[in-house]
């Protein structure tokens, strides 16, 4: 992936497993630091999955599954320069604890975010304030859905403002036909979304919208998730140090 991916450009971080910095429905966040590459110094977050957490199995596929969508969308919305600013996404990577009590266990590593703020969510909940930076999103999940034909919306957005532009992280795809795992609430959390979605400034009267418009599922700021399908998937190859 390139253009606008926010990668590691690492290849080791120190982790402080003894403090959690962040926590969801199935995942814990750390915080830590690269050692070696080009961002040695810089702050990372690490990513695992809590122990009981029924979704461990698939998350990692479904996770870079997600990640690669949506930075193709956002390569387009940039592309387009449909804002006069950049987004960037980051670029999570499979890495694997070499040492301590985690030893052996795959993580999500990427860039940490300051100034950390939600666009929106799965379920079509945005803030009740304006600005130029909320309005751009809600007119990039928007802008996800018609260039995907209909087929796809970014959502769940979510990141930090700089000076340059934003960087977005965890984002959630749903799709028509529910590929992008638990949190993929396909074509009902779609019409869910655009029930709320109200176009601004950056949306573009010829945007595509649903014909169903209702909401199916209740709106929260949290993410929403479905139980997904078992099913037999292949391992995990791609391993690096951390």
């Amino acid at each position: 992936m390139s253009d606008f991916a926010r990668q590691n450009k690492a290849t080791d971080a120190k982790i402080d497993t003894t403090t959690i910095f962040a926590s969801g429905a199935f995942k814990i966040v750390y915080k830590g630091k690269y050692t070696k590459g080009e961002r040695a110094g810089e702050e990372c977050v690490c990513k695992i999955f809590k122990s009981e957490s029924v979704f461990e199995e698939s998350y990692f596929q479904e996770e870079l599954k997600v990640v690669a969508k949506a930075l193709e969308i956002v390569n387009m919305f940039n592309r387009d320069k449909h804002i006069n600013q950049k987004i960037l996404l980051n670029e999570p990577d499979v890495w694997t604890f070499t040492s301590g009590n985690k030893k052996g266990k795959k993580a999500l590593i990427e860039p940490m975010i300051t100034n950390f703020e939600k666009f929106n969510s799965n379920s079509g909940w945005t803030p009740k304030e304006s600005s130029p930076w909320i309005n751009a999103m809600q007119a990039l999940s928007h802008f996800s859905y018609h260039t995907s034909n209909r087929r796809a919306l970014l959502c769940d957005l979510q990141g930090g403002v700089y000076k340059d532009g934003f960087v977005l992280t965890d984002p959630v795809i749903i799709s028509t036909n529910q590929e992008y795992g638990p949190t993929d609430l396909g074509v009902e959390g779609i019409s869910t979304f655009f029930a709320s979605h109200r176009c601004n400034q950056y949306c573009k009267v010829q945007w595509l919208v649903p014909h169903d418009k209702k909401k199916h599922f209740n709106v929260q700021k949290s993410t929403a998730m479905v139980l997904p399908n078992r099913q037999s998937r292949a391992a995990l190859t791609c391993q690096l140090p951390g």
